[in-house]
């Protein structure tokens, strides 16, 4: 990056690591002053760290060396500062923070702040700042560090030259712990993703994404088999996901049943873009089933005829074979059916129908005739008139912009 100045390089920086996280890159002077304007978060994400060092050597630890810091508080709110030198002087430094390396508990990290002195209202605003940061792996914090300082030294480093300076403990951490705890993360995130699976819980997608980067899964396949990894990985999370469905209120005749269709799903995957795409409609399937369970109140005969509808989407379906499923008449059984779920029958398994045919056209070759008579629309142009009318575009286009 011959050319550039460190401003311009730091600032690239910054608009690539926003692209996976909402992680704030500062500049601080000498003396821990951060320089520039800020918004809310980034005023708050300075108070949070104004008030972490406030009673520690800081300012000396990041001066006696050219190396990377990672810096933790009492709460284990981490950031990464990163020094630059001008004739020997420290000049400046750069903070990217704060993150976690382990899962957090709010209830800790409120209470560790008010011990510290915080006002209500930092407080306040350290809620809602701590939902959104990132819950970063070991790995990937030390690729942060050895990326921004070669950014700005233009020196290139090992990750054994990173330093620590800890809140409540200025000895060095060593890589062994911080390993034991990135381990730790995992299982704990592993844990809080069951319970909101358990309890329906809609923001578990977004919780995914946000541990997207988060601790290690172990070797699962043989070395060098990426794809094979993968999908093991997400076998496991579909037969977790699916007994923590069965807690949650799900049936088990359900549950079993999605267990097997999203096995087949991820065996047929031949690409790990093929092996997202399932993933992602796997971990959101699961949850929405349990939140509609648990909030809709389905009746048994009605939850079991809409597990009956999933599993035979590419089958010939009628309003009277389900009925009978289901141990009523046709009336009742629409009229029943439509008080719980807001739709007909027919509307709701159109709407099921286009949502396979959406993952049809993520996940395969397929085109739009061969998926429209699958599952068991009349026409092609009738399937396109239904799924424009459900996602707004064409099939087509629909997976031109899948894969973009």
């Amino acid at each position: 990056m011959e050319g550039f100045t460190t401003e311009e390089k730091v600032a690239l920086f910054r608009e690539m690591i926003s692209c996976c996280h909402v992680l704030l890159l500062a500049e601080y002077d000498a003396l821990l002053h951060r320089i520039g304007s800020c918004t809310e978060e980034e005023a708050t994400a300075n108070e949070l760290f104004s008030l972490s060092w406030a009673d520690l050597p800081l300012e000396n630890f990041l001066a006696a060396d050219r190396t990377p810091v990672l810096f933790t508080n009492r709460v284990n709110m981490m950031w990464l500062c990163c020094p630059e030198f001008a004739g020997g002087e420290l000049l400046r430094f750069y903070l990217l923070g704060p993150f976690f390396l382990d899962d957090y508990s709010s209830f800790t990290i409120d209470s560790g702040l008010a011990g510290a002195g915080a006002s209500a209202a930092l407080r306040q605003n350290a809620a809602k700042l701590v939902r959104e940061l990132p819950i970063l792996s070991w790995a990937r914090v030390q690729e942060y560090a050895l990326m921004l300082h070669y950014l700005i030294t233009g020196e290139k480093i090992h990750q054994s030259d990173l330093r620590f300076f800890g809140s409540g403990a200025l000895t060095p951490i060593g890589s062994e712990e911080l390993l034991e705890t990135d381990t730790h993360g995992t299982y704990l995130a592993e844990q809080e993703m069951l319970r909101m699976v358990r309890e329906g819980d809609l923001e578990l997608v977004r919780y995914i994404d946000r541990m997207a980067v988060t601790g290690t899964i172990g070797q699962l396949a043989q070395s060098g088999d990426t794809l094979r990894q993968m999908k093991n990985a997400v076998l496991v999370s579909v037969t977790l996901f699916s007994r923590a469905a069965i807690e949650g209120g799900l049936s088990p005749e359900t549950a079993y049943a999605l267990c097997d269709r999203y096995f087949q799903n991820v065996e047929a995957a031949k690409a790990l873009s093929e092996l997202k795409s399932v993933s992602v409609t796997m971990h959101r399937d699961f949850v929405e089933r349990v939140h509609a369970v648990r909030t809709q109140k389905l009746s048994r005969e009605i939850e079991a005829a809409c597990s009956y509808v999933e599993r035979h989407l590419e089958d010939d379906l009628s309003i009277a074979s389900l009925a009978a499923y289901a141990g009523y008449t046709e009336y009742y059984f629409s009229k029943k059916f439509k008080r719980e779920l807001g739709m007909t029958p027919a509307e709701w398994i159109r709407k099921k129908r286009l949502a396979k045919a959406a993952l049809l056209l993520r996940s395969t070759d397929l085109d739009a005739q061969q998926i429209a008579s699958r599952l068991q629309f009349c026409s092609q142009s009738y399937f396109t008139d239904c799924f424009r009318k459900e996602y707004g575009v064409s099939p087509t286009k629909y997976r031109k912009e899948g894969k973009a």
